[in-house]
């Protein structure tokens, strides 16, 4: 058994997962209170009499449980137990699994040193390939690594079965993200021919990458219709941009995107444009990589937003650690705009404003912690 497959679900382990989540348990003993209270409470029927005059009476016999309406609570507190543990599960499934993708994305830079560690200190200095654990002793040894490193022994708890289900995989990892992005002019509907008005944006990436033996870089240029998310995995994707969603460029999406620069640790590097596939290729010296630890990447291009569409998004495709985003406004169109941030970080990222908040033509977005996959920053604005 690989250290990082599932472990089978125990329901000793199910059990104490329901007590650490309250929610869940509060909603599960209300839905049990509440189906016990309409299960138990009699059945009264209704007596029908008649009277000298012949005029019928329907009449139900009072008792304490009709009195209380505990046929009525019980439906209550069952409803009110299942939205809440419903809502519990969501809610406790999609946090877990964010913050715990972060916490695994930190740990992936110190995972070896770990292992390491703990194998010479279980084995004297011992190759770890010689220890042969078992697989339930591999699994305490990468709990108790997760928990010594954490330093919570619920959260190491929690840690240690992410690592199992592996559910932190990533071929790459991005170091010292900066992105430049300026709005630099203003093509409007009456003179382009067009029916919307677009800015022109001028974006510079750069960051260093541990995937340093890549032999082919795609800068693949989707429509709105497209999958992105599918576009984005592709393991020899450099980057993917969207045409605007108005369709006005996909016909012709050289007018919407255009690549300037490719640079591959220091070295401008060639790229061919493929019409057919709206995308550029570029072809990086992987030969003179190879003895590297990482490389520095570097592209620029100038594309076209949707002015109207009032906002400029900036994602990151894989687990990047540390950012900084510049984002300037030449254009006189733009009365105000500001930056707003979806990283998920343990804390705020920092976000500055020049000259004013009134009077906005530069915002500076650092962060210094880890950014998950599809996590970003954008920047939205009024026009005039």
């Amino acid at each position: 058994m690989h250290p990082l497959t599932p472990s089978r679900r125990t329901l000793l382990g199910a059990l104490s997962d329901l007590y650490r989540s309250r929610g869940l348990l509060l909603g599960t003993l209300a839905m049990a209170v509440g189906l016990l209270l309409i299960l138990i409470t009699p059945s009264e029927s209704p007596t029908i009499t008649s009277g000298p005059d012949g005029a019928l009476t329907i009449s139900t016999p009072a008792s304490l449980w009709s009195k209380l309406r505990i046929y009525d609570v019980g439906i209550a507190v069952f409803q009110a137990g299942l939205t809440i543990t419903i809502f519990q599960v969501l809610l406790n499934q999609v946090a877990e699994d964010r913050f715990m993708e972060m916490v695994r994305s930190a740990l992936a830079q110190q995972e070896d040193r770990v292992r390491t560690a703990v194998a010479q200190s279980l084995a004297a200095g011992s190759r770890i390939e010689a220890l042969r654990l078992a697989p339930e002793e591999l699994d305490r040894v990468i709990e108790n690594a997760a928990r010594l490193r954490s330093g919570s022994a619920d959260l190491g708890t929690v840690i240690a079965r992410k690592l199992r289900t592996n559910v932190f995989e990533s071929h790459e990892r991005w170091r010292n993200l900066v992105v430049r992005a300026e709005l630099f002019g203003l093509d409007t509907a009456e003179a382009s021919g067009r029916q919307h008005d677009y800015y022109d944006v001028f974006l510079q990436f750069g960051y260093h990458t541990t995937d340093v033996k890549r032999t082919r870089f795609t800068f693949k240029v989707g429509t709105w219709q497209e999958d992105y998310d599918r576009l984005l995995r592709s393991p020899d994707m450099g980057v993917v941009w969207r045409l605007p969603s108005t369709g006005e460029f996909d016909g012709r999406w050289d007018e919407g995107f255009s690549l300037l620069s490719v640079n591959f640790g220091g070295q401008q590097v060639q790229f061919q444009k493929n019409d057919l596939e709206r995308e550029y290729v570029a072809f990086p010296p992987a030969e003179e990589f190879a003895d590297r630890t990482d490389l520095f990447v570097q592209y620029s291009f100038n594309a076209k937003v949707l002015a109207d569409g009032n906002l400029l998004s900036f994602e990151v495709p894989r687990p990047t650690f540390s950012a900084t985003y510049s984002i300037s406004v030449s254009v006189s169109d733009i009365a105000r705009i500001r930056a707003l941030d979806y990283f998920g970080l343990t804390r705020p990222a920092s976000v500055e404003y020049a000259p004013g908040l009134d009077d906005t033509r530069f915002i500076a977005i650092s962060v210094d912690d880890w950014i998950l996959p599809k996590a970003g920053a954008v920047v939205v604005w009024r026009r005039r």
